[in-house]
């Protein structure tokens, strides 16, 4: 999977910033790899095999510090293939190198394999039996990580004008609000709760299912916006609609679903997860009880940061005037790249309209690893509603909200008829404090996010850089301004640039081993045999 998705992110290996992201990526998976590793090793010591049928059911026979670090092992190789915070750093890099295609297969079902593995070690391998309940340290820690990847994701996917860029930081957060059900299904099967425990899972695999397919289709959106202008730059876009109206459409979709809007499928999965958070009230432990709600606010924050994140990406790429030559001379993509987002588009509406044909499948694949069903306890009104506890303690029937937004859509349709008559088409120079509006009056995205960037200054840490070209006449006038601004993430710069410089100093000592003289180099394979042997005997 790494090796293939390797050459796949290289397509454009002519390109230096290609080849550095490929390799960057390359030292994560293979970081993640070693990990994943481990944690079979420590399998196979017990079950004498590489088997996931012995693999099963093992868990009795590891002691407790061997669990756990089965659990570190799984999480840490596992979530970097994932790009949990902190290990996502290789996807902001890699996405906007890969071919938007080979994007969207990388974040719609590559990363998923991720979350596969992690539900399998921690659901099927490590308990000894179906009843045994984990530490619930494992949950709550499944959940901190679920929670800081999400809020963190979305931060920085704002601060984003790379379309791809700005996609790859989606896929942290909606990795953290998987794992955040996953985390809570955990916890709530540690107490013994297992009902609430399968509706935690069930959110889980549920949001995965829908971001595999609202992602691909917004990668595949970008994709078409970089076949038509060339570019990745949201500033350089603007009034791509009228130029674009099928794709407009389709990444709109994209866009609400991702945003968790209703009807469509990721409002249903993230309504599902924060169900399972708001049911804490049942907890044994005040410590978790307190811990879930302040998860579930902080979902609600992530939620409203991604609602704001797209209406950036949206109003400005689609809106307004175009911003450069590549927006007005766009064209809409072929027929092939629209089938392939309508299909995708098409699914983002029917799973969030159709949560009582995706339950039951979600409940038969959790049965088997928890014996537990709540099909008949989350499907109401034969299948019509949602209502996780009680109607009366919340319910959702998206096909009904469904019904009643076509209803108020048309309403309003026919009092414009009504009231103005037949509708006719009327073009005015949009008014512009007595100046004709252009593109250089308009929003861009930078100061869309110029608020949140000064509110979050001590997370995001702007560097901002002025440089001005006076005339020699008068320095009170400039014959151009130019102005720059970036952000460094806060774990690159403290946490993977020091291991790096590190690593490098230690390099630079070892090379004095490495002389050139073939005697040298026999006296060291001399050496390590003698070493070697001394050790066998």
């Amino acid at each position: 999977m790494s090796l293939l998705s390797y050459f796949l992110v290289v397509t454009e290996h002519e390109k230096a910033d290609v080849r550095f992201a490929g390799m960057f990526y390359l030292i994560m998976a293979h970081l993640g790899t070693a990990f994943i590793l481990i944690t079979f090793l420590i399998f196979y010591q017990t079950a004498g095999s590489f088997s996931f049928e012995d693999f099963r059911m093992q868990g009795h026979a590891l002691p407790e510090g061997m669990k756990s670090l089965v659990f570190w092992a799984a999480l840490i190789g596992f979530g970097a293939k994932a790009g949990i915070v902190p290990l996502y750093v290789w996807l902001p890099y890699a996405h906007p190198a890969a071919p938007s295609h080979v994007s969207a297969l990388m974040s719609g079902v590559m990363i998923k394999t991720a979350i596969y593995g992690l539900f399998r070690v921690y659901w099927d391998f490590l308990p000894a039996n179906i009843h045994e309940n984990l530490p619930w340290w494992f949950g709550f820690t499944i959940l901190v990580v679920g929670t800081v990847s999400a809020l963190l994701g979305v931060m920085y996917a704002l601060m984003e004008h790379d379309l791809k860029s700005l996609l790859a930081f989606h896929s942290v957060e909606n990795i953290g609000i998987i794992l955040m059900g996953l985390g809570a299904g955990m916890l709530f099967h540690s107490y013994g709760m297992d009902s609430l425990a399968v509706l935690g899972v069930i959110a889980s695999l549920y949001h995965t299912l829908n971001h595999a397919t609202f992602k691909a289709l917004l990668f595949m959106g970008a994709g078409s916006l970089l076949y038509a202008t060339h570019t990745r730059n949201m500033e350089e876009y603007g009034g791509l609609l009228k130029l674009m109206p099928w794709t407009g459409l389709f990444f709109l979709i994209g866009a609400v679903s991702i945003s968790g809007l209703p009807p469509t499928n990721g409002f249903v999965s993230e309504w599902l997860v924060f169900q399972s958070l708001f049911l804490s009230f049942k907890e044994p432990s005040i410590f978790v009880e307190l811990m879930l709600p302040i998860a579930a606010a902080l979902l609600a924050f992530t939620g409203a940061l991604a609602l704001a994140c797209f209406a950036k990406a949206f109003a400005i790429s689609f809106l307004a005037q175009p911003r450069s030559n590549h927006a007005r001379h766009a064209r809409e993509v072929p027929l092939t790249m629209r089938a392939g987002m309508g299909m995708l588009a098409i699914m983002c509406v029917v799973l969030g309209l159709t949560p009582m044909v995706v339950i039951p499948l979600l409940d038969d694949v959790t049965f088997p690893l928890l014996d537990t069903t709540i099909r008949w306890k989350v499907l109401e009104l034969g299948g019509w509603a949602l209502a996780p506890v009680s109607r009366e303690f919340a319910s959702l029937s998206t096909p009904l909200l469904f019904l009643l937004l076509s209803g108020l859509i048309g309403l309003a349709l026919i009092l414009c008829w009504v009231i103005g008559g037949k509708l006719r088409a009327r073009s005015y120079i949009t008014w512009g404090c007595g100046l004709k509006a252009n593109s250089r009056m308009e929003y861009t995205a930078t100061g869309f996010v110029q608020p949140i960037k000064r509110v979050f200054s001590s997370l995001y840490q702007p560097t901002v850089k002025l440089e001005a070209n006076l005339l020699e006449e008068s320095r009170y006038f400039a014959k151009q301004r130019k102005f720059d601004f970036y952000i460094e993430p806060i774990f690159l710069k403290y946490l993977y640039n020091p291991v790096v410089e590190f690593f490098s100093t230690l390099a630079e000592r070892f090379r004095m081993i490495q002389s050139g003289s073939l005697s040298l180099y026999l006296g060291y394979i001399f050496l390590t045999l003698i070493l070697l042997l001394l050790f066998v005997i």
